[in-house]
């Protein structure tokens, strides 16, 4: 075997972005094939969808695409030998090919080829657009006999690299719809719901673009790692204005609060709010007993003071334990403190206009509906005095199947003829395909198939140019409000 990295061979990142088989299909095309077409699309999703009348929110199109240039670029910039070096590997090393296959030779060959510009011909539809079942969001065609087998070769990557951010932009709609559903009214400005869900996701990158779901929808996260890809994708001076309207607040964590001491830590609360006696600021309250603590705040005449003088309230962070029980209080408890509940000593003791509540911990759509509709059903604006922190508890617990995003090849040219291709097994006709050319009236939202040629006044575009995050942002807020109310 070729010692690769001996040799410091930096190979580009597009010779390993789909699964094993597809590096072979270009050889089982039949020769005759001039022209394919194949789309991205959302099958049958497995989330509960109905508050949002069955929608998925169609995220982060331009952003994969972009990317899937850059590996290109990346490929064609890079010299043959290193190439060369990187399909032995793939073919040879791992595929157990011979290079004296007619096989092996066909394929090499097919990758030398490719040209300078990606050949590819994408569509895709507005970013934040609401998508019901079976509606495309991307179509991938190439008019390109020699280099068609490049179509299907990026599904892996599109699906895998697209899926997420769907998913977390359709569990924010989820939360936004409680929030609507609660104020009766769409709020632009929200921090009712805090992206906490960082250090749950699949690393940093995947923060990077599946955390973009959540600030659609909302203004208050801590994934940082969205301000860069606002900053890096959405036009820098744009980029300062819609990164202005996102926030957080400065914020405590257990480690914090041990180091002050069990003993003292009602001196931590205090040393935490004349450091920053400014603004906004959080403390993590259950680090020991969360009931003694809030206690201690009402009792101690200097802890109180601050609290009360403050110009900004202080927000407390519950963090542990059922979350509906602690906020709203748990009959069963033999501590009467327990019994009320955080949402009530915080109201009686301070009042909502000083201590604001934060939870975290494990919160979910359904959860989340729960503790809404109790503080409603008790006359309290949950808006007013409660964020929910959405971690990856939620934004990290799915898989694709839950988004339904599949990718089909549906038409193609074959011997000069229009075929329509369709996938129809006996055994699962849940998996049936679309078929033919496929549009998507922008007027109607209705699915149009079984076409041979691009329709007129079709949503999806060739305009894959970034707007802006604010304008994004707003598009997304008609969708919810045409389709998800």
């Amino acid at each position: 075997m070729n010692n690769y990295h001996s040799n410091n061979y930096h190979f580009p990142k597009l010779l390993f972005i789909s699964d094993c088989y597809k590096y072979t299909h270009a050889a089982m095309y039949a020769d005759n094939v001039e022209e394919v077409y194949s789309l991205l699309y959302c099958r049958k999703p497995r989330l509960n969808l109905s508050s949002i009348n069955n929608h998925i929110v169609a995220f982060g199109m331009r952003q994969v695409i972009s990317r899937l240039e850059k590996y290109y670029k990346e490929f064609v910039e890079c010299d043959t030998d290193t190439i060369m070096r990187g399909l032995e590997l793939l073919y040879c090393d791992f595929m157990k090919f011979s290079k004296n296959d007619s096989a092996y030779k066909f394929l090499i060959d097919k990758w030398l080829s490719l040209p300078k510009e990606m050949p590819i011909i994408f569509k895709a539809l507005p970013e934040g657009s609401f998508v019901s079942n079976n509606m495309p969001i991307i179509s991938i065609q190439c008019v390109d006999s020699k280099h068609c087998w490049f179509v299907n070769f990026i599904e892996t990557f599109l699906n895998s690299e697209l899926w997420k951010t769907c998913f977390v932009a359709t569990k924010a709609a989820l939360f936004k719809k409680i929030e609507y559903e609660h104020i009766g009214y769409y709020l632009d400005s929200s921090y009712n719901f805090h992206d906490f869900s960082a250090r749950g996701m699949n690393g940093i990158w995947d923060c990077h673009s599946s955390s973009m779901g959540h600030i659609l929808f909302f203004s208050g996260t801590d994934s940082i790692m969205t301000l860069k890809n606002i900053y890096d994708n959405y036009g820098r001076s744009d980029s300062l204005q819609s990164i202005a309207n996102l926030g957080s607040i400065p914020a405590s964590e257990h480690s914090v609060m041990c180091l002050g001491g069990r003993e003292r830590e009602i001196e931590t609360f205090k040393n935490i709010m004349k450091r920053f006696p400014k603004q906004m600021v959080s403390i993590v309250s259950d680090t020991w007993n969360l009931w003694d603590i809030i206690d201690s705040l009402k009792n101690d005449k200097e802890a109180y003071e601050l609290i009360m003088k403050r110009e900004f309230p202080i927000v407390l962070r519950p963090d542990s334990g059922d979350p509906f029980l602690i906020l709203t209080g748990n009959e069963n408890s033999s501590d009467s403190r327990e019994r009320l509940g955080v949402i009530r000593l915080v109201e009686s003791y301070f009042g909502f206009d000083r201590v604001k509540i934060i939870y975290g911990d494990a919160i979910t759509v359904d959860r989340a509906r729960q503790i809404y509709h109790w503080c409603r059903d008790n006359g309290l604006d949950a808006t007013s005095f409660l964020c929910l922190g959405v971690g990856s508890y939620a934004y990290n617990s799915g898989i694709r199947d839950d988004v339904g995003l599949v990718t089909k090849m549906t038409w193609a040219k074959i011997g000069g003829k229009a075929e329509h291709l369709i996938k129809s097994p006996i055994t699962g006709s849940e998996k049936i395909s679309l078929c033919g050319k496929v549009g998507v009236d922008r007027d109607t939202r209705e699915v149009l198939q079984f076409l041979d040629s691009d329709m007129e006044n079709d949503l999806l575009t060739d305009d894959l140019s970034m707007k802006s995050f604010d304008s994004i942002k707003a598009y997304a807020k008609e969708e919810f409000l045409r389709f998800g109310v």
